[in-house]
């Protein structure tokens, strides 16, 4: 993890994102919990911003009680909180950032749980013609050939740890290249800019699919392979602290891969937007 995880990002940990983590554990043992200290905190993303974790923790905490809290993180740094013992629940989706992270032993226990797509949106326009193309490296190849606006997040989650690794495999030097911009945003943030200056912009389909009625000159131009989440329950034997709320983690857990926890990833925004907006992994078919 800690070789994907850039200079710049780490700062940002641990200038930004770290004091909040703190702040959500240390407010779990405040007076005002006093009379509930059953509480459990997950780090994610995109899961967290578009709405589905409060649906499966109102789903769980009706059934078993307790508190789920989240702290809205993209993918790396989420996995940071995890070493640093500052939640109990890792949710995101770079499979060699989370393999690291288990492989330094920060994962008692790792599992898939859902999937959407990676996509890229466009102006209408599509200068660098990436329509309908599936191959995310040659739609980049395009669109640095093209030399077409485009804006990347930069902010250390998947997607942004995804861009990265394609712009390495075409050997590109983006340094200077004022075509290219970074927000440093998060994805429904970084999705409203790119509209705004009529960049290309990569994301999941989840959010796209979400907020797309939000973008005035955009379209859908690219859907890509899969983007799949793993969850990881953060060791006890590395963090003591931890084992204070694990056995509420642990059935909070077991709830999102068993069949409720699944149903509700499978139907999450179909009737508010017609669509799945995530595809469960561990039950193809909960019923």
């Amino acid at each position: 993890m800690r070789s994907l995880c850039t200079d710049w990002w780490k700062r940002r940990v641990l200038l930004h994102i770290l004091p909040a983590a703190v702040a959500v554990v240390c407010g779990l043992l405040t007076p005002g919990y006093a009379q509930d200290y059953k509480q459990i905190v997950i780090a994610t993303g995109s899961p967290f911003e578009l709405g589905l974790i409060d649906e499966l923790a109102k789903a769980f905490q009706k059934s078993h009680g307790g508190v789920v809290r989240c702290i809205k993180t993209p993918t790396g740094p989420g996995l940071e909180l995890g070493r640093y013992g500052l939640t109990h629940i890792t949710m995101g989706h770079e499979r060699e950032a989370t393999a690291k992270f288990a492989e330094d032993g920060f994962a008692a226990r790792r599992t898939d749980l859902m999937h959407n797509f990676t996509v890229v949106v466009g102006p209408e326009s599509d200068p660098a013609k990436i329509s309908g193309i599936s191959d995310l490296t040659d739609v980049h190849r395009r669109i640095f050939q093209a030399k077409s606006p485009y804006l990347s997040r930069g902010d250390g989650g998947g997607m942004d740890i995804l861009e990265k690794k394609i712009w390495k495999e075409l050997k590109v030097n983006l340094q200077g290249e004022t075509w290219y911009e970074v927000s440093n945003k998060f994805m429904l943030a970084s999705l409203l800019d790119a509209d705004k200056k009529g960049q290309y912009h990569m994301l999941d389909s989840s959010t796209w699919a979400l907020h797309k009625s939000k973008t005035k000159g955009l379209k859908l131009l690219v859907k890509g392979p899969p983007n799949e989440y793993e969850m990881c329950m953060v060791s006890t034997v590395k963090h003591p602290n931890l084992k204070y709320n694990q056995a509420l983690a642990e059935k909070f857990y077991d709830f999102l891969i068993g069949n409720e926890g699944q149903k509700i990833i499978a139907g999450f925004g179909v009737k508010e937007y017609g669509e799945p907006i995530y595809y469960p992994t561990v039950i193809k078919n909960p019923n």
